[in-house]
């Protein structure tokens, strides 16, 4: 087995309840980029990585069809399955599907469809070192706490702070071990490297970029489809 071989469940099965607040109708993974939907382009970020030899894409029960026709011609064997009511049920629905025998496994929101190749290779590599790493961010704004949601109390240290992305990859036997404890324990978080750092340990950090964002509201659109603009100028002129 090679140490560096990933699977991939890319998690699209949201309802996108924030999206639709500010007036968005589609769910955001149907959502336009430049020419390419939000689920294809994260998808096609994962197939250009060569560590990647399997996907499963986890759906809405209605989009099933739907995804089935993106995810055609992919350079790796790629699966829909539908999604549960929560993250981990949707993981775990990903993990049930997977046929490959890989060491590692990567979940990523497909909400963050800007991630960069090079990143995920970066997170592939650390997880293989450390057996979990994670995409995150330096928090660069000054952050306070604020205990009744009016007023705040307290100014956090912003030198330890990271704002956690996606990917998070994880060595895959010990990661499906964890998803089940959590079931048994009726937990469940809405960060996977939470159940790491329960029951295993750190969890190694590595940049994921200012780009790897997360598309939450319509503002954060305006701002996926810019950067989609400028990589597209960019490379015209390379």
């Amino acid at each position: 087995m090679n140490p560096l071989h990933t699977s991939v469940l890319l998690l699209a099965s949201g309802s996108s309840a924030r999206m639709r607040a500010g007036g968005v109708e589609e769910r955001k993974v149907w959502l336009d980029l430049e020419g390419k939907s939000v689920l294809r382009r994260a998808l096609e970020a994962f197939v250009a990585v060569p560590e990647v030899i399997e996907c499963v894409v986890v759906v809405h029960p209605d989009d099933q069809t739907r995804a089935l026709a993106v995810v055609q011609g992919s350079r790796v064997p790629v699966q829909v399955v539908v999604g549960g009511a929560e993250r981990m049920d949707s993981a775990r629905a990903g993990l049930a599907a997977l046929r490959s025998q890989s060491r590692l496994v990567a979940i990523h929101d497909a909400a963050r469809p800007l991630v960069q190749p090079h990143t995920i290779e970066a997170v592939i590599r650390a997880a293989a070192t450390h057996g979990a790493a994670i995409a995150a961010r330096r928090v660069h704004d000054t952050i306070k706490r604020s205990p009744d949601g009016h007023s705040e109390r307290e100014t956090l240290d912003r030198a330890l702070l990271w704002a956690a992305q996606t990917p998070q990859i994880f060595e895959r036997a010990r990661y499906t071990a964890l998803a089940q404890q959590a079931a048994q324990a009726n937990w469940t978080p809405t960060d996977d490297a939470a159940l790491w750092e329960r029951w295993e340990g750190p969890v190694q950090l590595v940049d994921g970029g200012a780009h790897n964002l997360k598309l939450t509201t319509p503002e954060d659109l305006l701002v996926a489809r810019a950067i989609c603009r400028a990589r597209s100028q960019n490379n015209a002129e390379t």
